[in-house]
């Protein structure tokens, strides 16, 4: 394995978000619950994962109205090109908005055009947490945390997958 570092090309629904700032973090978190019994204590027998759950936050550098718009009204709307209007989003299911995102190591500069350099999460749906800094000394930046879910792919059910969508998964 090498030693690795940089930045990647993140895509939605096939569409380029356009740059980060402060880079790009995946999550993988098993959730579990001790098995226990007063024979052995306080300590655990056993452990069983109760599920996985899977994030992948960023900060949009680039933050026009257009961008913002694909991200966080992903639903859609009549809005023209450049103009963005802030929806109540109260009881929106994100399972129904989800879509595939990718994410792409940059090598020598550019999106990689190798399917190993890729991490695809077949279902994912952006939730804003969008704070906008109007002074003279801080970026203007949009954060935004995809949650994933189970997608199928290749007949199997899965929450993300490198490299080769074509290959078996095992």
């Amino acid at each position: 394995m090498a030693l690795e570092l940089g930045p990647c090309q993140v895509e939605w629904n096939a569409v380029d978000v356009g740059k980060t700032q402060g880079g790009v973090t995946v999550s993988i978190k098993d959730d579990s619950v001790d098995l226990m019994s007063d024979q052995y204590g306080t300590g655990a027998e056993d452990t069983v994962i109760t599920g996985t759950t899977v994030e992948v936050t960023l900060a949009l550098a680039e933050v026009d109205a257009d961008k913002l718009k694909s991200i966080l009204q992903p639903q859609g709307g009549t809005t023209a090109a450049g103009v963005m209007v802030g929806r109540n989003k109260t009881s929106t299911a994100l399972l129904a908005l989800a879509q595939t995102l990718e994410l792409t190591k940059y090598v020598g500069g550019v999106p990689s055009t190798n399917a190993a350099d890729v991490i695809t999460f077949p279902k994912a749906a952006p939730v804003g947490d969008v704070e906008l800094s109007y002074d003279a000394s801080n970026q203007r930046i949009a954060n935004v945390t995809f949650k994933c879910f189970p997608g199928v792919v290749n007949s199997e059910d899965c929450l993300y997958y490198m490299g080769d969508v074509a290959a078996t998964l095992a």
